[in-house]
This record gives C-alpha cells, sequence and structure tokens, in this order.
C-alpha cells in the first residue's frame, strides 16, 4: 500500500476505532437479549452460574455444580480464571447499578474485552509480518468474520473468546525479533491458554513443534529453550494458584491435571535444561535432548493416565454419545456440519493460506520467507483442527488473517495505481468485499456444495436452537416450591439461573451417569422414568414440546415417555401443574 509507514501510536488508535465501531455493531445485534439475559449457549448459562456460587461463598476452588445432580452434583472441568473478569465486573458495578444491572453489563463488557485481545493479538502479529499498515488491514477483516465474532457477542461469556485471543498472542509471540522476549511470552500465554482450555492442546502443540524445528535447522535455541522454561514453569504456577489441594490427587483428563504434568511440565522443563546442557554440542546433541524430554513427559503420561491417551469422551457410552455428544455441533467435524457451518469454516482460512503462501514466495529476505513459511505451517495445522473439530474454527479464521491481509494490500496498492478513480474506488471495495471472511462464505457454499453434496442432510438430529429453550417465561416455574426437575439436558442451565431448582442433568460429559438417565427416561417407556425419579428423589417433570430436544427424543421411540407425553398420553404416576404464562409444559410426580 501506498503512503508513509504507520506509526505504532496510530495503530494504536486505528485498532481502538475499530475495535469500537464492531462493538457498537455487535451491542446492537445482542440488544434484545441483555435484559431478559438471554444468552447464546447453555454453557453461558452454566458459567454465569458457576460465578455466582462463586460469589455467594462457594470456595474459589471449588467448581462444583450442586445443582445438577444432587446430592453430589457435577465436578466442572471449566477454569476459574475465565470467571475472574465476570465476577470482578460484577462486584465492581454491584454498588452502582445493583446486583442484576451488574450482571448484565459484565456480560456485556466481557466479550468485549476479550475481542480486544483478539484485535490486537492480529494486529501484533501481522505488524511482525508484513507491517503496520498490513496489520490495520487484517484488524479490519477480523470485524467482519463470522466464526471470531460468534465467541464475542454481548452475552457470550463462555471461555472460547479467551481462547482465541490467547492462541493469536502465543502466534503472535513467534514472530518477536527478540528471541528471548518472545519465547517468554509465547511460554506464558500458551500456558494460560491450555490452562483456560486443554481444547488448544494439538494447535500449542504444532507450535511448539515448530519452534523444535526452527531450532534444529536454523539454531534459535534461545527462543525455544525460553518457551519451554516459560511454559512449563507458568503451567505449574497456574495449576498450584487455581487449584486446590485435592485437585493434585485428581486424575482428570479434559483439563491440566496430575494427568498431564508429563506433557505440559515436564517436558518443557526438560527440554529447557537439555538444551542448554547441548547449547555448543551441534544439532544432534540438540535433538537427542528434545527426543529424551518428549519421550519423559509421554511417557509418564501413559504410565499414570493412559486413558488419557484416548481422549476426554472417549468413555461416553453409546445412548449418551448417540443422544447427546453426536448433536453438539461445535464438536462435530467439517462433514457432519451443515452447509452454511461448513461454508464459513472452510472458506476463510483456504484464502489465508493462499495469501501466506504467496506472501512467502515474494519475500524479500530470508528471514521474512522463514517467518511466512512459519505462519503457513501454524495456519495448517490451526485448519486441519478446525476440520475435525468446528469449535476450533474462530483461532484458524484468526491465523487466516495475516495472509489474507498481505494479499489484500497487494492488490489494493496494485489497483491505487490506476488513473480512474471512480474504478478504484469500485475495484477496491470489490477486493475487499472478495477477500474478506464475508466474501469467503459465499466462496464456501461453491466449495462445500461440490465437495459435501450432501452436508446438509448429514447434519446433526438436534439443530441449534440459539434461544436454548425455553424460549418463555419461567416466572411460573420458579415460584413452584423448591424441588429436583427431570427435563432436557440443554434447558437446565438457563434453567438453573432462572429458578431455584436443582436439575437432573445437564451436557456437561464428567457425569455421564446423569447425562444416560435423563435420556433414558424421556427415550424409554414411562416406568423407566418413574424408577429414576423416585430412586433420585426427582419431584417434577417438565419438557418444552417445541423444543429441539424434546423432538430429538420423540422421534427415537413412539413408545417412549417424550412422545407419549407430546401426544397428550399422560401416565397415572404424573400429575399436571398447569404453568400460566408460560409454553412449557409441567407435571409433579404422585408420591
Amino acid at each position: 500500500m501506498a503512503g508513509a509507514p504507520l506509526s505504532s501510536r496510530r495503530l494504536v488508535l486505528g485498532v481502538a476505532a475499530l475495535w469500537l465501531l464492531a462493538s457498537a455493531v455487535l451491542l446492537a445485534v445482542a440488544r434484545n437479549r441483555i435484559a431478559p439475559l438471554e444468552m447464546w449457549d447453555p454453557d453461558d448459562y452454566l458459567r454465569l452460574q458457576q460465578v455466582r456460587d462463586w460469589l455467594a461463598g462457594q470456595s474459589f476452588f471449588d467448581v462444583t455444580q450442586y445443582r445438577i445432580d444432587p446430592p453430589n452434583g457435577v465436578p466442572m472441568h471449566w477454569s476459574r480464571i475465565v470467571d475472574l473478569p465476570i465476577a470482578g465486573l460484577i462486584l465492581l458495578l454491584q454498588p452502582l447499578l445493583g446486583e442484576a444491572n451488574a450482571e448484565r453489563a459484565a456480560a456485556c463488557a466481557v466479550p468485549l474485552i476479550a475481542f480486544a485481545g483478539t484485535l490486537w493479538a492480529v494486529a501484533l502479529a501481522t505488524a511482525r509480518l508484513a507491517g503496520r499498515r498490513t496489520a490495520l488491514l487484517a484488524v479490519a477483516l477480523a470485524t467482519m468474520a463470522p466464526m471470531i465474532l460468534f465467541h464475542v457477542l454481548p452475552m457470550r461469556i463462555d471461555h472460547h473468546g479467551w481462547q482465541t485471543a490467547l492462541g493469536l498472542f502465543a502466534v503472535a509471540a513467534c514472530f518477536d525479533r527478540q528471541p528471548l522476549r518472545g519465547g517468554t511470552t509465547g511460554g506464558v500465554v500458551t500456558a494460560l491458554w491450555l490452562a483456560v482450555s486443554l481444547e488448544a492442546l494439538p494447535v500449542a502443540a504444532a507450535i511448539a513443534l515448530l519452534l523444535a524445528l526452527r531450532c534444529l535447522c536454523r539454531g534459535e535455541t534461545d527462543r525455544l529453550r525460553a518457551f519451554a522454561a516459560a511454559f512449563g514453569g507458568a503451567s505449574l504456577v497456574l495449576f498450584a494458584a487455581f487449584h486446590g489441594r485435592a485437585a493434585w490427587g485428581q486424575y482428570w483428563c479434559d483439563a491440566v491435571s496430575p494427568a498431564w504434568f508429563g506433557p505440559l511440565i515436564v517436558t518443557p522443563i526438560a527440554a529447557a535444561i537439555g538444551l542448554r546442557i547441548a547449547a555448543r554440542r551441534g544439532a544432534g546433541a540438540r535433538l537427542t535432548a528434545l527426543v529424551l524430554a518428549a519421550g519423559l513427559g509421554v511417557g509418564l503420561l501413559a504410565a499414570t493416565a493412559p486413558a488419557c491417551l484416548a481422549g476426554p469422551f472417549a468413555a461416553l457410552d453409546p445412548v449418551s454419545r448417540h443422544f447427546w455428544y453426536d448433536n453438539v455441533l461445535e464438536g462435530l467435524p467439517l462433514w457432519r456440519q451443515p452447509a452454511d457451518n461448513a461454508a464459513m469454516l472452510v472458506g476463510f482460512p483456504l484464502i489465508g493460506l493462499l495469501g501466506t503462501l504467496t506472501a512467502w514466495r515474494g519475500a524479500r529476505t530470508s528471514a521474512e520467507a522463514r517467518n511466512w513459511l512459519a505462519m503457513a505451517a501454524i495456519l495448517a495445522a490451526a485448519f486441519a483442527v478446525a476440520l475435525l473439530v468446528q469449535r476450533a474454527g474462530a483461532f484458524a479464521h484468526g491465523c487466516a488473517l495475516p495472509g489474507t491481509a498481505w494479499l489484500l494490500a497487494r492488490m489494493l496498492g496494485a489497483i491505487d495505481r490506476w488513473r480512474r478513480m471512480p474504478a478504484r474506488i469500485t475495484a477496491s471495495a470489490a477486493a475487499f468485499l472478495a477477500l474478506s471472511p464475508i466474501g469467503a462464505v459465499a466462496a464456501g457454499v461453491v466449495v462445500v456444495d461440490r465437495a459435501l453434496p450432501r452436508a446438509s442432510t448429514a447434519a446433526p438430529r438436534m439443530p441449534v436452537r440459539y434461544c436454548f429453550a425455553p424460549c418463555t417465561s419461567l416466572d411460573p416455574v420458579a415460584r413452584l416450591p423448591r424441588g429436583t426437575i427431570l427435563t432436557g439436558l440443554d434447558l437446565t442451565p438457563r434453567l438453573l439461573i432462572a429458578t431455584p431448582h436443582s436439575y437432573a442433568g445437564s451436557g456437561h460429559h464428567r457425569d455421564p451417569q446423569a447425562i444416560r438417565r435423563v435420556i433414558l427416561a424421556f427415550t424409554e417407556p414411562p416406568e423407566v422414568a418413574h424408577r429414576i425419579m423416585a430412586a433420585h428423589g426427582m419431584a417434577y417433570l417438565l419438557i418444552d414440546p417445541t423444543g429441539a430436544e424434546t423432538g430429538l427424543y420423540a422421534g427415537a421411540s413412539r413408545a417412549g415417555l417424550a412422545a407419549r407425553l407430546l401426544r397428550g398420553e399422560t401416565p397415572a404416576w404424573l400429575e399436571p401443574v398447569p404453568l400460566e404464562g408460560s409454553t412449557l409444559r409441567l407435571w409433579r410426580r404422585r408420591s
């Protein structure tokens, strides 16, 4: 692009202006959800309940949800790290706004703060690769990326927005011109990224592998050694800071726990020490040190927690997997997605990969070429993970932004040399639209239609319902005498924050028995639900007759309880309870 170099101050101001503009648009999109505290996903509701429990006196180290599957509750795998800004804002604003409005304000502000972090990480990474003017273009493109924006909408307080921001900061650290600073920053940020969610492990491993290859092939030992030492040390400090004494003996596979101390603490610290010893002994000694460190960490994992090698969902029973896990869109691969989701997922990373490889081919120096090649490798890894797990798409789109911005900058630079102003304006707008994530969706539709002609029919049986029913008044349910309610897995989180009751189960995998009980209660004949409710002291049964989950259960068996209730066939052991002003249907279990 033509013009004088952009100063760092102007870049900061430009990023801030784009963030403010995009935030205003996002607030307008979510405006109707703020007053009724209507969130975008069941996990958002449960995150708010987790914060409420903590502020009400539950231990900082205890993230169990005791109102799900009482009396023992569900031991959640979520980190308090994400709770901190939500709780902090609520406490800060509560004296001014009151508790309810403070929650609303925090639920609006926290996602936008994560969005600001994402934009700055994109700017930092792109500026280090291609300069500040291109970085501003990358940020402008980021404000048009649906997969990124969905995770930072006001009322979207789950951890995915923070994952994207932290992951992109880790990417930016790879290209810091000061190896020690870049390695240390990258190690700390990556440890924080994994502490928020272990979902980041595949891409974090890819980044570590990339740094190892650059160490072996280019002698960039200082960066890798700093990364490894900071990563291992920060992982240990974060675990100690956010977990109580009991957690040191709990070997969970779905979050950072002692099960993962081998790969996440022992391996990086051993690698840092080994690289220090092998510093002057050549590439062979460095390779030996890294292989020994990796083998030690993986060996510890295999010896202490071999089940974790199969993943956190491997132990799910077939019923829970079929009716619940296989219907969670964000956890499914590309070929299980609806066509519009697949189009959003595929189009933009391919444009970004094209731009990144073109920038590599057109690099003016060997250092610039190495950086662009490294960016291409990170993007390819992120894209591969996103094809297997849809929720990784936001990070993949973030990694596509530098290459796309570089390509757009070159196109705009060429167009800027045209003589006729109307042609320049039209062509510039067309180029921006064509290379933007919005334009990529249109291109993705063509790719999906040809590559996945049955994408729409292969979609999950339980489609996303953004209201996450009940999309109706919950006040009648809240006024009932307190008890335990048998209801759908996806309904439970919203009901938790709106009513004082306890619930049979929710779609959270650390309580697979409760998930299975809920599914069997609705899909098997009524006698099964009767036994389950009696055995677990459940007083009520609640359904949303228009809800997707109820329809899924009803479609499983005409003889099942859900299908019978929808047909108006009420078992004798259930007594209907009218809910005035609500579309829900409730029954009380007869003693």
